[in-house]
């Protein structure tokens, strides 16, 4: 049942608009009276909230709490988040941190940006590794064995105009952000945004990794020289604090 709950939270959270019940039974393919009781003790705990008069359903107001419990108890968000602030004073651009989970990148901060375009992240949110800075960064610390196991068991779904189709394009990526210390999402993600991004390592242990937003019309090579020094800087700084 818990399996069934959450199903029916990420289908509501996901969501564009807040769904109806029959939207949520067809979206997570259960029955609609099992939905309907889910619904109905999600409702009585607050983790959704029912419009009585579009009977549409959101997220309520009792899972904020756990969500600010949840990011209060990473100290890596308080330890970077002045250094990802800074970069963004700098730059004018949408910074993220983000930390590896079930081979995914979680966000844990979305810092934006005062020329930044629509983005479509979101902190909880989460995004592919294969297609991200933030993932191909991560992806760099770890062992060969590690990175061909990642490799061969995902599924390389474009994203977007250059989202990386392939094992050995990975591979090659991942080898370049190793030695040269940061990863590059080259409109790979969402079309015409480019990232740089940095794990952020310390003893072989990796606390997350944060990256950089920008339109790709605005990544001119002075911008990126520029980005990539400041998040090598930041990445140097938040590792020795950590």
């Amino acid at each position: 049942m818990l399996i069934h709950a959450k199903k029916i939270l990420d289908f509501i959270m996901l969501s564009a608009q807040a769904p109806t019940l029959t939207e949520i039974t067809e979206g997570v393919d259960i029955s609609k009276p099992t939905v309907l009781k889910i619904l109905t003790t999600l409702e009585f705990l607050n983790f959704v909230y029912r419009d009585e008069v579009n009977k549409t359903y959101y997220i309520g107001t009792a899972m904020i709490g756990y969500s600010e419990k949840a990011l209060s108890g990473l100290d890596i968000t308080k330890i970077a988040k002045p250094y990802l602030t800074k970069i963004r004073d700098i730059t004018g651009e949408t910074v993220h941190l983000g930390i590896e989970e079930h081979n995914e990148i979680v966000f844990l901060e979305k810092i934006e940006g005062n020329r930044s375009v629509a983005l479509k992240s979101r902190v909880g949110g989460d995004l592919p590794m294969y297609c991200s800075s933030m993932g191909k960064a991560t992806l760099a610390t770890k062992t060969k064995d590690e990175i061909e196991k990642y490799a061969d068991s995902v599924d390389f779904l474009p994203r977007a105009e250059n989202t990386i189709t392939n094992k050995a394009r990975l591979l090659k990526e991942i080898n370049d952000a190793r030695k040269c210390g940061y990863a590059i999402d080259d409109r790979e993600n969402e079309n015409e945004v480019m990232c740089i991004g940095a794990a952020i390592e310390k003893d072989k242990h990796v606390y997350g990794a944060f990256s950089v937003s920008v339109p790709a019309y605005r990544m001119t090579p002075d911008q990126q020289q520029k980005i990539i020094d400041l998040v090598l800087d930041a990445k140097a700084k938040i590792s020795k604090q950590v």
